[in-house]
């Protein structure tokens, strides 16, 4: 099987484009795409602030006989209205399930508010019409002046992104967020950096299936889309992620307050900010720390994430008994996850081999492709497939091995190595760790292993 890491990311054309006005667009696409008479209002809350403030709302929903891996029964869609006026749309992917999907509906003036959800009937999946509002609950968060980081967290929700559906995800039940977090970080002599990123379902370009295991441990896509700087007090600085995960200055619309308009603009799902389509989303972003920690371990608080992610797969033909090719893998359950942490230097590269008890042969991350080794430093995760029904027990090592990158730069080595878990999904799709023994950090050079025993109880 030949696997390469990346492949094209079309730019893809999007189907309005976004006026001066931030809320406008959204208005203009909520009449044509979800007229009254294709929804149904399903629940509405009255509250009142007694400030300006920034609210978000959880919906804990249902979608009676939806499935995210159905075809025609993917999910139900929810239309958001706040006085009157669209918000955004919510597609209840966890089916059946009653789950509390979490959005920002932006900076709401002080008085008396009415949010109210519809069930959008042109939008959802003609098998999955029906839909149950278990709870509805707005969330306000002040916005009084603080300091610290109750600052920093005041900032970051205010500046949360609002991201417009891919074009030709619209209706397939494709690549959608599912989770948005943020990360507060202190840089130079002061500065504040609010960095959020997104969970997709999956990538319909990109990274191939089988290396998107290998290299990331996960078929989920993990973007960066947003990132403001702030020195004394002022933004000076807002970024995005523009198609060929290229480093951009924000420069479009705003709607709900500060909120930044941004489109899913690729099949690897990097972003404009220059368009607009007919769906968007307003995740309430969540507060990661990441300091000793791989971005993935975000989705290990949503264990749901990895059933969808499978449910995708599935229904679009990525998942085998047999894979056949490069876009094609085995159930995830059927893999060991490897977390740790490194810097490559001098184009090195790491993999590591898992044995099992009992048995000679080693499973290897990388399936003895030097492309599907590790190259990026920092804290990473990357899976392995074992034989059915190995569960975490049978698990007697983990060796890391530095080799070279596909484009080797000089002396390679894999420095401050630390190796700190490896989980398995259970059958619910819940990640089940097992830590790693202590260890300190180590360094390899090209060629060199290093050999790590699980923590047993």
């Amino acid at each position: 099987m030949k696997l390469i890491a990346r492949i094209a990311h079309p730019l893809l054309s999007i189907v309005l484009s976004c006026a001066a006005s931030g809320a406008q667009p959204s208005r203009r696409a909520a009449a044509r795409t979800t007229p009254q008479a294709a929804t149904k209002s399903l629940a509405s809350e009255t509250f009142n602030l007694t400030e300006e403030s920034e609210v978000g709302l959880e919906i804990v929903a249902r979608s009676p006989g939806a499935s995210w891996a159905r075809k025609g029964a993917e999910a139900s869609a929810l239309l958001v209205s706040v006085d009157g006026a669209y918000n955004q749309d919510v597609l209840l992917w966890a089916g059946e399930e009653s789950y509390p999907y979490r959005v920002m509906l932006g900076r709401l003036a002080r008085g008396r508010h009415t949010v109210s959800v519809s069930l959008n009937t042109e939008r959802s999946a003609a098998g999955a019409r029906r839909a149950e509002i278990k709870a509805l609950r707005p969330l306000p968060f002040p916005t009084s002046r603080a300091s610290g980081d109750l600052y920093a967290e005041q900032l970051a929700l205010s500046h949360s992104p609002i991201i417009y559906a891919r074009a030709n995800t619209i209706d397939r039940f494709t690549d959608i967020p599912l989770l948005m977090y943020y990360e507060i970080l202190r840089e130079g002599a002061g500065d504040l950096v609010v960095r959020y990123t997104a969970v997709f379902t999956n990538e319909d370009g990109g990274t191939q299936t089988a290396a998107l295991m290998s290299r990331w441990g996960r078929a989920t896509d993990i973007e960066w889309v947003y990132e403001l700087r702030v020195r004394g007090g002022q933004v000076v600085e807002e970024t995005y992620q523009g198609v060929q995960h290229e480093t951009k200055f924000f420069k479009g619309s705003r709607a709900a307050g500060a909120h930044p308009l941004l489109a899913d603009a690729s099949d690897n799902n990097n972003f404009t900010d220059l368009a607009c389509s007919a769906v968007r989303f307003a995740p309430l972003p969540e507060r990661a720390r990441l300091e000793s920690a791989t971005r993935e371990s975000v989705m290990d608080l949503h264990p749901q994430t990895y059933r969808v992610m499978v449910e995708e797969l599935r229904r679009e033909g990525r998942i085998s008994e047999t894979p056949a090719d490069v876009n094609t893998i085995y159930d995830p359950r059927e893999y060991l996850y490897v977390e740790a942490g490194s810097g490559q230097e001098g184009g090195a590269a790491i993999a590591f081999d898992v044995k099992l008890a009992g048995q000679d042969k080693t499973f290897s991350t990388d399936m003895g492709d030097a492309r599907l080794r590790i190259e990026r430093s920092g804290y990473f995760r990357t899976a392995v497939h074992l034989p059915k029904g190995t569960n975490l027990s049978a698990v007697e090592s983990v060796t890391a091995r530095c080799g070279a990158s596909p484009k080797p730069t000089g002396a390679g080595r894999c420095v401050r190595l630390k190796f700190l878990r490896v989980l398995m999904l259970d059958e619910n799709f819940v990640p089940r760790p097992v830590a790693a023994q202590p260890q300190p950090e180590a360094s390899l050079a090209l060629g060199e292993t290093k050999v790590f025993k699980l923590a047993r109880p």
